[in-house]
This record gives structure tokens, C-alpha cells and sequence, in this order.
């Protein structure tokens, strides 16, 4: 078990670290953390003069690259304009070490994790929409959202996608749920034969959900085509 003697870095008190990335005391200190640090990104934002951003709507386009999925659109001040979350993404790379590779292109810190390889010698691949991506624009999408204790189930409830796709995933929930529905009916489902509806599905277990839910996104990148011409045509 790690120990370890630290200061708190919201509230200052002494405490006795359990992991080695722990910065807070408890849960309380790290939540009032998040929220002051959202209040004070939304304070900078404004005295920026960018409070305010236009919503893209069904039939704006990427000015760069022409990506016609307006849930993955995001308002640009730089270029006054719509750019997809990618083309936004590489104007605003942040960390340079988001992904760490080994020498064979695998995620060093993501062993587990869903994630598309790609043939020798070509750069990795997001998994749902299958093209290249750079460490400028892959996001980490939780399988199972950390609001429903996904954040304790590790690598195995990551999936490599890009940003767009990681848009479309939060954003056009609807389709993402309607394909989930149809899916827990397929023989896809490594338990389609007892837990084949949602309500039965929300009884199981963390772990046995996120063996359903891999699966399902296998599922989704086999029809995430299917998925993107539902949303083009509302």
C-alpha cells in the first residue's frame, strides 16, 4: 500500500497519501478545487471578450476540412469561424505528453485500453471513425462514465478516438443509445440471453457492464458509418 505525508493543495491540512498522484485530503477539498477552477476559467474567458460563442447548427461545415457533423463543431475566435474538434484541436494542442508510445506505437500508459493500431509502419487510428490520429487530437472517451464509477474500472474502460468522434459520443447521446438498445438484442452481446433490455442491463454489476460495453464498441466502429448518416439526416 502506498503512504505517503502531504499537504493538501486545497485546504492545506497534512494527510497521509493513498496513490502517488494524490493531491487533495478528500473528496470535498478536490470537488471545491474543480468548481474554483472552473470559476476561474469562465472569469479569464470573459475578460478575453470570448464568453460568448455561436452554436453551430444541422448543415455548418468545417472552413478547414469540410467535417459536416455539426455536434463535433466548435466556434473558433482565432479564425471567426466553425472548425471541427480536430482542426480546433491543433490549434490548441496542450500537453505534449498526452500519449506516450513504446517503440511498437502502443499507448505505454494505456495498456488495456481499446485502441487501433493500424498496419505496420502507419500512425495510430481512432477506433470508431478509423482514421489516422496524432497525439495532437486522440482523446480518452470512459466506456462507462467516472459519473457512474467508471473512473475506478482503469485502462479496460478507456477507448482511443478522436476528438470528433469523442464529440459526436457525448453530444448525439440519442444515437448513441438507440444503437446501444438494438445492440443488447444481437448475440453481440456476450449475455443477449439474460440481460437484453436497459433495465436489466442497470442492475449489473460495473464489471459486467463494462464487458457488455466493450463489446458494444466493437458494435459501434462496425457501424459508426451507419451512425453518422442517421445524425446527417436528423
Amino acid at each position: 500500500m502506498f503512504y505517503r505525508r502531504r499537504v493538501c493543495a486545497y485546504c492545506g491540512k497534512e494527510f497521509y497519501a493513498t496513490a502517488p498522484g494524490q493531491k487533495y485530503c478528500s473528496y470535498e477539498c478536490k470537488e471545491k478545487a474543480l468548481k474554483e477552477k472552473r470559476r476561474e476559467y469562465r472569469r479569464r474567458r470573459v475578460e478575453r471578450g470570448k464568453s460568448y460563442s455561436p452554436k453551430p447548427k444541422p448543415g455548418d461545415k468545417c472552413v478547414q476540412c469540410g467535417f459536416d457533423i455539426h455536434y463535433a463543431l466548435e466556434f473558433s475566435h482565432e479564425v471567426n469561424a466553425f472548425l471541427c474538434a480536430n482542426c480546433h484541436r491543433k490549434l490548441h494542442p496542450g500537453s505534449r505528453n498526452r500519449m506516450t508510445l513504446s517503440p511498437s506505437g502502443v499507448p505505454v500508459k494505456l495498456v488495456g485500453a481499446l485502441y487501433d493500431p493500424g498496419f505496420p509502419y502507419e500512425p495510430l487510428r481512432c477506433f470508431l471513425c478509423k482514421k489516422s490520429i496524432t497525439p495532437t487530437i486522440w482523446e480518452r472517451q470512459h466506456m462507462i462514465p467516472r459519473s457512474r464509477g467508471g473512473e475506478h474500472l482503469g485502462n479496460q474502460n478507456i477507448v482511443i478516438v478522436c476528438a470528433n468522434c469523442h464529440r459526436i459520443i457525448h453530444r448525439a447521446g440519442k444515437y448513441i443509445n438507440k444503437e446501444f438498445v438494438e445492440f443488447l438484442k444481437t448475440k453481440k452481446n456476450p449475455y443477449y440471453l439474460h440481460y437484453n433490455t436497459l433495465d436489466t442491463y442497470k442492475r449489473l454489476s460495473p464489471a459486467v457492464q463494462l464487458e457488455i460495453v466493450r463489446a458494444f464498441y466493437i458494435y459501434l466502429r462496425e457501424n459508426w458509418e451507419k451512425v453518422l448518416n442517421m445524425i446527417r439526416q436528423g
